[in-house]
C-alpha cells in the first residue's frame, strides 16, 4: 500500500512536471510576434543609424525598437535574421517608433538576391 502512494506521487509529479514545461510552449507562427534581429536599423526623420538592433512587431505595430544589448526578444517570436541588412522606413512613410504602423523596407545581406523585402503593417509583402 505504501508502495503505491509513492508510485502515485512520483507519478503526479511527473505529469505535473510535464504539463508545465509546455504550458508556455507556443509555435513562432502561432504567436502573432515578429522580431528582426542583427540589423542595421536606420530609423528615420533624421534620426542616428542602429547597428545590431532588434525590431519586435505584433499586431501591425513596432512593439519595442533598440540595441540588441538591451532590447528583449519575446519567447515565441518568429524572428528574420538581419546580421548584415539595413531596415528602413518605406519611400514618404513615416519613421521607426514603437507604436507606430510597422511598415518598413528590409535591404541587403541574403535577400540582396531577391532586391529587398517589404513589409506593411506588420505583414510581409515583397
Amino acid at each position: 500500500m505504501v508502495r503505491l502512494r509513492r508510485s502515485g506521487a512520483l507519478l503526479g509529479c511527473v505529469m505535473v512536471s510535464g504539463c508545465m514545461m509546455f504550458v508556455g510552449c507556443v509555435r513562432p507562427e502561432d504567436s502573432g510576434v515578429q522580431v528582426i534581429v542583427g540589423a542595421k536599423l536606420d530609423p528615420g526623420a533624421g534620426q542616428a543609424p542602429l547597428e545590431h538592433s532588434v525590431v519586435v512587431i505584433a499586431g501591425g505595430k513596432f512593439q519595442a525598437v533598440g540595441p540588441q544589448s538591451s532590447t528583449p526578444v519575446p519567447i515565441g517570436a518568429r524572428m528574420t535574421q538581419g546580421l548584415g541588412m539595413t531596415i528602413e522606413p518605406l519611400p514618404g512613410g513615416e519613421p521607426i517608433e514603437s507604436g507606430r504602423a510597422a511598415n518598413l523596407v528590409l535591404k541587403g545581406g541574403p535577400v540582396s538576391s531577391v532586391g529587398e523585402r517589404v513589409m506593411r503593417a506588420g505583414a510581409w509583402v515583397k
